[in-house]
This record gives C-alpha cells, sequence and structure tokens, in this order.
C-alpha cells in the first residue's frame, strides 16, 4: 500500500516565513520608537493614545478598498510596493528630525502614512499565501507565520528598549526602514507567479464555485468574525495587562517585558498543539476550544501576580492555537479571486470592534477595578466564538479540515455567489462599526 508524502514548501514559502517575522519587527519597532518620541515630547498619555489613533484610523477606513484592489492586480507587486513605500516613511523620520522637525507632529505624519501602507499590506500579503501555498500546506504554514509573528513582536519590544537606551531613537527609525526595504527584496525573490500555475488555479477555482452552488456555501462572514475575535483581545488584551502590571500588582514596567517573554514562550509550541488538535477536531472546533480554554486562563491571570506569571505561557498556546485554525479556516474557505477582499473586509471589521470593545471595557475599569475589565473580556470572547461557532452549518463542522479538490472542472463560475453575499456583510458591519 503506496502513501503519498505531504509536499514540501516551496520557494514562496520559505521566503515568506522570514519575511513576516521582519516586516512585523519592523511594525513593533516604529511604534515603540514612535510613541516614546510622543511621549517624551509632550509628556501626556493622551498624545500616545492620539497616535494609535492615527495608526488605527486609516486601516479600517482603507483596508476593504484596499482588499478589493489587491483583487485586480499583482498581489505579489502590491505587498512590495507597500514595504517599499512603508521604508521611505520610516527614514524620513529621523531625516525630518536632523533638520529640525517638529517630534510630534513627524511621529504622527510617518505613524499615518505606515498605517496606510500596513491597510495594503494585510490583504496583500494574505492573498499571496492563498495564492502561491498549496491547500494542503496552508496549516502548517499558517503555524509557522504565528510563530514568526509573535517572535518579531517579541524582539521588537526587548530590542527597542535596549536601543534607545544605549544609541537613542534615531537609530531604532534607521533600523525600522532597514527592515521593510528587506522584506520588500524576499517578497520580490519569490518570482512571479508561473503562468501554468495561474491557470490551473482558475481552473480549479472554477470548478469549487460550479461545486458547491448546489451544495452549502462556505459562512465566509461568520469564519471572519472568528478570526477578528483575535485583534479584540490583542487590542484589548494589551490595555487591560499594563494597567493589571502597574495599578493592581503594583508592580514595575519590567514585569511587562517578562509577561511578553513568557507568552512567547507559549507562542512557540502552539504550531505542535495546533496539529495534533486540528487533527482530531478540525479547524473550526480547534479554534474554539483554543478561545475558551484562554478564556480561563485569563481570569486566572487576574488573580495573582505570580498567578499570571504561571498561566501566561498557558494562555500564549490556547490563543495562537485560537489563531492558526481561525485564519486557516478563512484563508480555506475565501475563492481566491477575492481572498484580497475577504482579508481586507476582516482588517477593518477586527480593528473597528477592537478599538469598541477596548473603549468599553475601559471605561468599565475605570468606574470599578482592572479585575472586571479582564472577567468582560473573558465572557465577551466565550459569548462571541460559541455563538459564532453555533451558528455555522452542521455539515461545514463535520467537514474535514482539507477537502479534496473536485474531480470535474467546469471553466465557467457563477457571477454572485453566496460567498460574495456572506463577504459583504462584513463590509456592511465594519462600516457601522
Amino acid at each position: 500500500m503506496s502513501t503519498t508524502a505531504p509536499p514540501k514548501a516551496n520557494k514562496a514559502e520559505r521566503l515568506l516565513v522570514p519575511a513576516t517575522f521582519i516586516t512585523n519587527l519592523g511594525n513593533g519597532i516604529q511604534l515603540t520608537a514612535a510613541s516614546y518620541l510622543v511621549f517624551t515630547a509632550q509628556n501626556t498619555m493622551l498624545a500616545v493614545s492620539w497616535l494609535m489613533i492615527a495608526v488605527t484610523i486609516p486601516q479600517v477606513a482603507l483596508s476593504v478598498y484596499f482588499g478589493k484592489l489587491v483583487d485586480r492586480f499583482d498581489r505579489r507587486t502590491l505587498a512590495v510596493i507597500s514595504d517599499l513605500v512603508s521604508g521611505v516613511a520610516a527614514i524620513g523620520l529621523p531625516l525630518w528630525l536632523a533638520l529640525g522637525g517638529e517630534p510630534s507632529t513627524v511621529s504622527y505624519v510617518a505613524s499615518f502614512v505606515l498605517s496606510i501602507s500596513a491597510a495594503l499590506f494585510f490583504p496583500a500579503s494574505n492573498a499571496l499565501i492563498k495564492e502561491r501555498i498549496p491547500e494542503d500546506r496552508l496549516a502548517r504554514f499558517n503555524g509557522n507565520s504565528e510563530v514568526a509573528i509573535q517572535a518579531g513582536s517579541l524582539a521588537s519590544a526587548a530590542l527597542g528598549g535596549w536601543v534607545i537606551v544605549w544609541t537613542g531613537v534615531d537609530a531604532l527609525f534607521y533600523f525600522n526602514s532597514a527592515t521593510f526595504f528587506l522584506s520588500a527584496l524576499m517578497l520580490f525573490a519569490i518570482g512571479r507567479r508561473p503562468a501554468g500555475s495561474a491557470a490551473a488555479s482558475s481552473a480549479a477555482t472554477a470548478a469549487k464555485a460550479t461545486a458547491k452552488a448546489s451544495g452549502p456555501k462556505p459562512p465566509l462572514a461568520r469564519l471572519a468574525l472568528l478570526y477578528a475575535i483575535g485583534n479584540i483581545v490583542i487590542i484589548t488584551g494589551n490595555s487591560i495587562m499594563l494597567v493589571l502590571v502597574l495599578d493592581a500588582f503594583h508592580s514595575n514596567t519590567g514585569y511587562l517585558g517578562v509577561v511578553d517573554a513568557l507568552f512567547g514562550i507559549g507562542a512557540l509550541a502552539a504550531p505542535w498543539t495546533f496539529g495534533k488538535l486540528s487533527a482530531r477536531s478540525g479547524l473550526v472546533k480547534t479554534a474554539l476550544i483554543g478561545y475558551l480554554v484562554w478564556a480561563v486562563i485569563l481570569v486566572t491571570e487576574s488573580l495573582h501576580l505570580y498567578a499570571m506569571m504561571a498561566a501566561i505561557p498557558f494562555a500564549g498556546i490556547t490563543f495562537c492555537v485560537a489563531r492558526i485554525a481561525a485564519r486557516t479556516a478563512l484563508m480555506k474557505a475565501a475563492p481566491e479571486e477575492r481572498t484580497g477582499f475577504v482579508f481586507g473586509a476582516t482588517n477593518a471589521f477586527g480593528l473597528a470592534a477592537g478599538t469598541a470593545a477596548v473603549t468599553g471595557i475601559s471605561l468599565l475599569v475605570d468606574a470599578t477595578k482592572v479585575q472586571y475589565g479582564f472577567y468582560a473580556l473573558s465572557a465577551l470572547v466565550v459569548v462571541v466564538a460559541t455563538a459564532t461557532v453555533l451558528a455555522l452549518p452542521k455539515s461545514f463542522l463535520a467537514a474535514p479540515a482539507a477537502e479534496p479538490e473536485p474531480e470535474a472542472v467546469t471553466p465557467a463560475a457563477a457571477a454572485e455567489t453566496a460567498d460574495d453575499a456572506e463577504a459583504e456583510v462584513l463590509v456592511a458591519a465594519a462600516a457601522k462599526a
């Protein structure tokens, strides 16, 4: 009895993973350096809040439009352009300071431009993944990509703080610019998409659309909501964790670095855990299990400083498992020709929902105590994740993690499918948010 070995990582996969690490390293360094520059110039927390708003608004406003743009033009080219624009904006900031520019103004402007570029990069990079990574490699790739994201974020926090102490903030901006140019070089090195693979993908997409026309349609909006829960957790969790450590536990900022490091250690184990769990439960159920267990751990973290230290690595594992599963499920369900739009709309909705959540929970914390913020976030994740999964069709939940390709290849697909209708729901939700 012969078995088919799983395909090996192709050139695109070998380059996209380190590019993901480098991009997140640069983004984290930029945010750290710009926040430090604004805070030292104005010495108010409100100034830092305005910087966060300048970073968030362009992505909420433009992600849907850029997602549609990505589906019309070459994804690799747009991702490279995004990195090049980011590199120029990053290096322009220290040059402007050297010419005597006002620090706060140039920080807001540079961060605003970088946010616009990020609004293009997110759908372009995810659509590029869908385009270049074989479907039976998506789960493994997303696991490695999540590790790269967490490692880049952690490295930026550690590196940013020490570089500011040793050399000052200007060196961070130059280094950040170099990371964007290096990422652009890696994306360019992927090469153009072979004409044969494009034709084969178009035929496969048409076959899938025809096969699905008479059967259950991928519930894109609900899968996107499952993935967007991660945005709510990241935006809100970082804010209340800061208040918990400094105010409730009366500890210093050094513990925040320890918390980040412990979370990152847990994230390294997430791909292995995800592989074991998804093989038995499937992608959607794995995402739900990850979110539910994470919510329980979150409540535990609020009890005591040492309880938080002990629990945070497991929070890293469970959150990243849920994130990998939700992203893979959405990426597999999204039609390749609309992947940019789906992820652009998901990014816009996730950021808007995260901003709304952090505002509401912040008001709750200010009126009561920070532990109630942890309880509220935990309850929110449990309710939204559970309701979303229960709303999915049973046939979709019962489907295996990797669906076989349809045998029949039909050259034409329906012009308007339920896939599009589900995706449009995301646009309306993002606009309302």
